[in-house]
């Protein structure tokens, strides 16, 4: 039986992140993200990535609605269901592995063929095509906005020390973001992740939330944990 628990999550409200590895790297170690946590020399980090486009209308009365069927996808399940179905348990026990950015580039097909139904359709559009119906200029009052899914898995075994979130755009670059409320970089918020463990892997949800008419979004989320004595995470299945 899964269990799901909220995370503590530590989270630097404002201010700039960015990595000396390239702009989409999954997993790093903590040292070499700026501004590291304290003992970052024993610490890994999986940075997930979701890419939405900008809205075609702008919202009207806002703060903007959320879309109801993504809202009632348990991505944490599904994900989890998905991988013990498909990979093998050696590989789940060491995997830190950017899930969302991997569903918007179908590179684990293996996997998305577990799932079916809204998810299935989510990441089909790659969270990118998808416009929710209250956007379109006939379904006024175009107060919904689009959602994507922030996932990353962290080994089973492995102690997560902080969580931190960006979004980003080619304007204004990336800023950190605080749960729960308009990001600094306006038109944008995240939400406190959502932890489902099964014996072998866990996976970290949580989703970007994006209203921009101007801007293509990127959100982030960066997950520093410390792994067993012995053990390096991998990031691929």
């Amino acid at each position: 039986m899964r269990k799901h628990h909220w995370v503590f999550v530590t989270i630097l409200s404002v201010g700039l992140w960015t990595f000396a590895e390239p702009a989409h790297a999954t997993l790093v170690k903590a040292c070499d993200v700026e501004n590291p946590p304290e003992n970052c020399e024993t610490m890994w980090a999986v940075i997930a990535h979701v890419r939405l486009r900008r809205q075609p209308i702008a919202a009207f009365n806002p703060p903007p609605r959320s879309e109801s069927d993504y809202r009632m996808i348990n991505w944490g399940k599904i994900v989890t269901d998905a991988l013990e179905a498909e990979a093998d348990p050696a590989t789940l026990e060491n995997l830190a592995m950017d899930v969302s950015d991997a569903f918007q580039k179908k590179s684990i097909p293996q996997i998305t063929r577990h799932i079916r139904g809204d998810a299935k359709a989510f990441i089909e559009s790659k969270f990118w095509t998808f416009t929710p119906k209250a956007w379109r200029e006939s379904a006024p009052p175009n107060d919904q906005t689009l959602w994507g899914p922030l996932i990353a898995t962290v080994p089973a075994n492995a102690t997560v020390r902080e969580i931190r979130f960006q979004v980003s755009d080619e304007n204004l670059g990336a800023m950190g973001c605080t749960i729960g409320t308009e990001c600094p970089i306006g038109y944008a918020r995240v939400f406190e992740p959502k932890k489902t463990w099964s014996n072998h892997v866990t996976v970290y949800v949580s989703a970007l939330q994006h209203w921009s008419t101007d801007w293509v979004r990127e959100g982030r989320m960066i997950i520093f944990f410390e792994m067993p004595a012995g053990k390096v995470p991998v990031d691929h299945l």
